[in-house]
């Protein structure tokens, strides 16, 4: 138990010491990799903003068609059960 004390004590400073060279660097590399994630999470939101918006429009006139196409075929059916009124194209 001793010897790994002694193992322990002798190795620790010199873990510390080589993690304090690089602590800058370090830093510096988490600090560029938040900037670099924050630049991409802002490309992301932009991006899916954009393809919400898409998507709105396009149930809108998604939606817009469906009552188009059904009153016509309201007027066909009309048309075909002899109201010629209905027939008329204006």
């Amino acid at each position: 138990m001793l010897r790994v004390l002694l193992l322990l004590s002798i190795l620790s400073p010199a873990a510390a010491m080589a993690q304090d060279s690089d602590d800058a660097a370090h830093r510096a590399d988490r600090l560029r990799t938040r900037q670099l994630n924050q630049g991409a999470g802002s490309k992301v939101d932009h991006r899916n903003r954009k393809n919400a918006e898409a998507q709105s429009r396009y149930r809108a006139e998604r939606a817009d068609y469906e009552r188009r196409m059904e009153a016509w075929r309201r007027q066909v059916a009309a048309c075909r059960q002899g109201n010629f009124a209905a027939c008329d194209d204006r």
